[in-house]
């Protein structure tokens, strides 16, 4: 059936809410009264047509001042079992209409043989539909137990009459997801405080605002930025669409139909999914974003008319179907059973009533027209006291501040000046750089959500932000420098870790497909939204991604040429990530540590995406496909630069489970390992890392990895790669290319040392330490969303260290891109020395620059090397000497966000378990300061002050101490005493 088949295409898209299970009784009232509810002795019930929430009935109940009303029969409830699978909870949940708001409450209890164990009360303060989603075990009153077998609802002191739907009365919900509103507001308390409050936490955001809005005494200058705003906002919103009198027909006739429907979300539909056929039959619901868009739909002929009678038409239509929104709970007050992710789905509704604001500002509607934007834009948030505030969600950024600006702008002027001032403090303290792995802004330009540098969400944030950056550009309520710039550096950092405009797959988080982008456009909003002026760095890199844009010509009359390509090294080990650029090329290396997940996998995401993080080294040009990603036949075990155990994709299969209740269904697998980053210095780099895999799955596995990168040359090394595998091999893969419209004739060669080899990208192999397997063939593999077998024509090289290796290594560098000439002078020399390759270190030198790069895995001291003598602390060094001296770059990888171990991270056995990474206590945790001493031979005085750098002559050696923070590189350069 059609109304079956629209609920298997919204539950697809659920990936982000948990199975539930419905195994209570389910009253819908499409077959006549249930003979177990009865009515008190004052109280008249019946089935209705009047108004319903499913089908086409509701039960009405008319009734006397705290007359009953008694549904018999167990309610299903099932005591939550601790340390189980299954960790959603029983929640009551029911539908109500109410015609008048009553000033009272109603009571509604759960008895068994006659007792109450349980209870909780419904504010009856409202009109229209409202819901409540109650768990039995946190949110009531008393204690449920199993077997309950009778409901009594108490109605309120006064008469009355109200309609019922829909009832559920035990269904598992995710207890993250029951929504506190004013119906129910002692509902999950705890959502106000917990990762998903900005989502859940409306009621105390609402009645924050109440509390803290005030009206403000508005200047000539304030005045025309509001005006300046509005207008920028409006015109960024506006589609001039036809309109005629056919057009405006079919919209009335639209309406009608929708008015036959529930308008919900997608998150509140779970409820359903354990439904029989039948009972999901009789849902007629329509999606709140699809309401929404048609509302702008009409806000867009509004204002594509000059008619005032079409004009007068529209917005009769729009009115009364804003009317019928509120009608159906969208409402303020009302959380609708669960409101979270909510912000993805209004962001149209809002710019409807943007563009309408005109007539809804004279029209009846206008006053609950405002406070449902206030409500649930959550625009309270921003009177979040400042030491609460540690960073920035990105959701915020991406889905709620569209409608707090449209919610600022319905207000009158006072107080639109007062809650703009509110809202740039708020975003100001937000932006500052976040503590730990906490959402937001970091340092090295990584933006983080889900506990790690994440671009896909970096890129919604963006998306949403730059826009308002823009409409508050050259006004008073633009961003001060420092949150400018903050926003700046982290925008200009997406063009560096994407080519041109794709991310490395290793930072597509849960998606590693093709299809995830940069935006060019928030370098253009943000541009224009400085405090004064455009900036130049930010118009220039637009011009670069899309010299043929929208905005180009008006840029390039300011003066504005595009940028060259950005070529130099740069270091995020917030990401555990080292970024290397020449030409119109990126090569990018990614690791993982006991701070840092290597993976993010849901039900139907990235299944076998465990090796993602395992050293995978890519080099991308122009764009993933180009570059040799195709989603179809991609061997998961065999991520470019990984050393992996090459399993089968259904040993590969992540097996996902949900750890506690403060989690989804999710895997994000961290290591125990500190030592996972990169360096750079003279615009070339190094990464490094202790691979250590979870032992979730095989903790034997591991391995020692470094890559040095100088100028077009990579050079990576691996020691002391071990597991207890004996069934299969255990790979480091050179490349894996699909071959897309070239010939392809299935071959099989094996290479060994001082062989080269040419991939189909033009990237030159050298080999010196390992058996390399090089195959072209039909890839047979599995697609990560919902394991469908995938193939494709692919060259795919590795090392093979065998079943169960012991100590094993290797050595091979890499040309990237190289012309011709290049390539004979790399077969002749690849130009460079390893000076070491073993437990302790990797230490290679370029014959070229002369640079040095230390992976120095222990501290202590190395033998006869010519600069540095000890460490005492494992770290990354560079070193470039010149005619005056020597410059130096440190890192100590360590993020230091706790010392000692975590012992909740580790079983019995002392081995790792699996983890919440949003449970962990340490995750918001600032970086520890520390210092490192560096011995250096020879005698040497720092050439300018540097704060985190301290020298001291002894002897013939030079102490150096070192304090870094968050694994940020510290650079100095040091004259030689003479």
């Amino acid at each position: 059936m059609k109304k079956i088949s629209m609920f298997k295409k919204i539950f697809l898209l659920l990936s982000l809410v948990n199975t539930v299970y419905s195994y209570g009784a389910v009253y819908q009232f499409e077959d006549g009264m249930p003979s177990n509810i009865k009515g008190g002795k004052s109280s008249k019930i019946e089935i209705t047509e009047e108004k319903y929430k499913d089908g086409k009935h509701s039960l009405k109940w008319n009734f006397k001042g705290k007359d009953t009303l008694i549904i018999s029969g167990d309610t299903g409830y099932k005591e939550f079992k601790k340390g189980g699978q299954e960790k959603a909870k029983a929640s009551y949940t029911m539908w109500v209409y109410n015609k008048k708001p009553i000033k009272d409450k109603m009571l509604i209890e759960f008895k068994k043989d006659g007792k109450v164990k349980t209870s909780f009360n419904v504010n009856m303060n409202f009109e229209g539909w409202r819901t409540m989603w109650v768990q039995y075990d946190r949110d009531m009153t008393g204690t449920p137990v199993e077997g309950m077998d009778e409901i009594v609802l108490h109605a309120p002191n006064k008469d009355g009459e109200i309609l019922i739907d829909q009832i559920l009365t035990s269904v598992l919900i995710d207890p993250r997801h029951n929504a506190r509103d004013e119906q129910v507001d002692f509902v999950n308390i705890e959502a106000d405080t917990s990762t998903n409050a900005h989502w859940m936490a409306l009621y105390k955001n609402y009645n924050t605002l109440e509390e803290k809005s005030s009206k403000k005494k508005v200047s000539k200058e304030e005045r025309a930025g509001l005006l300046s705003i509005e207008k920028r906002f409006r015109e960024d919103s506006l589609k001039n669409v036809k309109v005629n009198s056919k057009i405006i027909k079919e919209n009335r006739e639209i309406l009608e139909k929708y008015k036959t429907k529930t308008i919900s979300s997608p998150q509140t539909v779970v409820i359903y999914k354990k439904l029989t056929d039948k009972e999901k039959s009789r849902i007629n619901e329509m999606d709140i974003l699809e309401y929404g868009k048609w509302l702008r739909e009409l806000s867009y002929m509004y204002n594509s008319t000059n008619n005032q009678e079409e004009k007068v038409e529209i917005f009769k239509i729009f009115e009364e179907g804003m009317k019928y929104l509120f009608d159906q709970g969208w409402a303020k007050g009302s959380g609708q059973g669960t409101i979270h992710h909510l912000g993805y789905q209004v962001r149209e509704l809002y710019d409807a009533i943007l563009l309408m604001k005109e007539p809804i500002m004279k029209s009846p509607i206008y006053n609950e027209t405002k406070e449902m934007v206030k409500w649930y834009s959550a625009l309270g948030i921003v009177y979040t006291p400042e030491k609460e505030i540690r960073g920035v969600n990105a959701d915020v950024l991406n889905t709620m501040l569209p409608g707090m600006i449209t919610a600022i702008l319905l207000d009158e002027e006072g107080r639109a000046v007062q809650e703009l001032r509110q809202l740039n403090k708020y975003l100001a303290t937000s932006i500052n750089y976040s503590p730990g792995l906490l959402g937001g802004f970091k340092e090295d330009g990584s933006m983080f959500h889900h506990m790690q540098n994440y671009p896909a969400y970096a890129k919604g944030a963006y998306q949403g932000l730059t826009p308002i950056i823009y409409y508050l550009g050259n006004t008073p309520f633009a961003f001060d420098e420092r949150t400018y710039n903050t926003v700046k550096k982290s925008i200009l950092m997406t063009r560096i870790y994407s080519n041109k405009y794709h991310y490395l797959l290793t930072l597509t988080g849960r998606h590693p497909q093709n299809t995830f982008k940069i935006s060019d456009e928030v370098f253009r909003y943000a541009a224009y939204g400085k405090e004064t002026g455009v900036d130049k760095e930010l118009a220039e890199a637009y011009l670069r991604l899309n010299e043929k844009g929208k905005y180009a010509d008006e840029l390039k009359k300011l003066g504005f040429k595009p940028e060259k390509s950005p070529n130099g090294s740069w270091t995020m080990n917030m990401g555990s990530l080292q970024l290397q650029r020449r030409n119109e090329w990126l090569a990018g290396v990614k690791g993982f540590s006991r701070y840092l997940v290597g993976n993010e996998i849901y039900i139907k995401n990235n299944l076998y995406g465990r090796y993602m993080s395992y050293g995978a080294f890519q080099i991308v040009e122009t764009s993933l496909k180009d570059s040799g990603f195709e989603h179809e036949g991609w061997s998961w075990s065999h991520y470019p630069g990984t050393t992996a155990i090459n399993l089968p994709d259904e040993k590969l299969k992540s097996l996902i489970t949900q750890i506690d209740t403060q989690s989804g269904i999710e895997e994000m697998l961290i290591s125990d390992e500190t030592y996972s980053g990169g360096n750079s210095l003279n615009n070339n780099g190094m990464f490094a890392m202790k691979l250590h895999e979870n032992d979730k799955y095989n903790g034997s596995h591991r391995a020692r990895k470094s890559v040095f990168f100088f100028d077009n040359r990579a050079i990576l090394l691996g020691t002391n790669i071990e597991n207890d595998d004996k069934e299969h091999e255990t790979h480091t893969t050179l490349f894996q290319n699909a071959l897309i419209n070239k010939k392809m004739t299935p071959t099989e060669k094996t290479f060994g040392k001082n062989d080269f080899i040419l991939d189909s990208q033009k990237n030159l192999y050298k080999i010196v330490d390992g058996n390399v397997v090089y195959r072209k063939s039909l890839q047979k593999s599995h697609d990560e969303r919902n394991s469908k077998p995938t193939q494709n024509n692919y060259e795919l090289a590795y090392i093979n260290h065998g079943k169960n290796p012991e100590n094993k290594t290797y050595e091979y560098s890499i040309l990237i891109k190289g012309t011709n000439s290049e390539q004979e002078k790399f077969k002749k020399d690849a130009g460079y020395k390893v000076l070491q390759k073993d437990y302790k270190a990797h230490i290679v030198e370029d014959k070229v620059s002369n640079m040095r790069g230390y992976t120095l895995f222990e501290s202590g001291e190395l033998k006869d090397d010519k600069y540095v003598k000890s460490v005492d602390t494992p770290s990354m060094i560079l070193t470039a000497p010149n005619k005056n001296g020597l410059k130096l770059s440190f890192v100590d990888p360590d993020l230091r966000l706790y010392e000692g171990i975590d012992i909740t991270q580790y079983g019995k056995n002392g081995k790792m378990i699996p983890v919440n990474i949003y449970s962990r206590k340490w995750n918001g945790n600032d970086s520890i300061p520390h210092t490192s001493t560096v011995v250096l031979n020879g005698k040497y005085n720092l050439a300018k002050e540097n704060k985190n750098v301290s020298v001291q002559v002894k002897g013939n050696e030079t102490i150096i101490k070192v304090t870094t923070r968050y694994a940020m590189p510290v650079d100095f350069e040091l004259v030689n005493i003479k």
